[in-house]
């Protein structure tokens, strides 16, 4: 799929002769109110900003869209040895989307992204970045409309000489991770030596946790506490 919103401007400073570097961070940049949801408390943002490990830096920016989001992460999909990022998208009009961004040798640029929810002010919760069905390839877990529809669901990032694609995978339905209007996402990823990922979410009205597994063709999800605020998920993300 190719971004239909203009890029704004991507370099931050003139082209320097091409050397060696790689991604070494990334922020969100330019707190904006241009498109006033507030699902993130102070969680919109004009400008993506990639670092690299030389020092110089590019800030990607778009128009009729911003990143909405608590923080850019940083996930190496083909396995080159250098990270791609992965960020939530806004479009003024369509709502959200999960974005990849990557080196091409002189600048990160965007390089695809999800289908938008299609709505304007809803919002998707990456909840992390595993091999949840243990097929050797990394997939992303994200909680679409987690006020609303409530329904976790995971993506597997596809990159090859060709371009970038998303394999959807399974759902499950009755999950959230983000209560409207706070500044985190909750819960995470368990990933231990030796076991399968697990993702940890809330149940849909927020009375318990819930560990969902990769199981077959499908999403497995299991109580196993109550939920009493942020803390109660530390003893279920920790491994042993």
């Amino acid at each position: 799929m190719i971004i239909r919103f203009a890029l704004a401007a991507l370099a931050t400073f003139a082209p320097l002769p091409l050397m060696a570097k790689d991604i070494a961070s990334a922020a969100y940049v330019e707190p904006s109110g241009a498109y006033g949801h507030g699902a993130v408390r102070d969680g919109e943002y004009a400008g993506l900003r990639i670092d690299y490990d030389d020092g110089s830096q590019n800030t990607i920016r778009f128009d009729g869209a911003v990143f909405e989001d608590t923080a850019p992460r940083l996930h190496d999909f083909d396995g080159d040895g250098t990270p791609e990022v992965v960020a939530v998208l806004s479009g003024f009009n369509v709502g959200a989307m999960i974005q990849i961004v990557d080196f091409d040798g002189e600048w990160a640029r965007p390089i695809g992204q999800t289908a938008p929810i299609g709505q304007r002010h809803r919002w998707l919760a990456i909840a992390g970045i595993a091999d949840f069905d243990g097929d050797g390839r990394d997939d992303i877990a994200y909680v679409d409309r987690p006020h609303l529809a409530k329904t976790l669901r995971i993506v597997t990032p596809v990159l090859s000489d060709t371009g970038l694609s998303f394999a959807p995978g399974p759902m499950a339905e009755g999950l959230s991770n983000h209560l409207l209007g706070t500044p985190d996402i909750e819960g995470g990823v368990r990933a231990c030596a030796g076991e399968a990922p697990v993702i940890l979410t809330a149940n849909a009205d927020w009375t318990r946790i819930m560990e969902t597994r990769w199981e077959g063709s499908g999403l497995t999800s299991t109580p196993v506490g109550a939920y009493e605020g942020p803390e109660s998920f530390a003893p279920y993300l920790a491994c042993e």
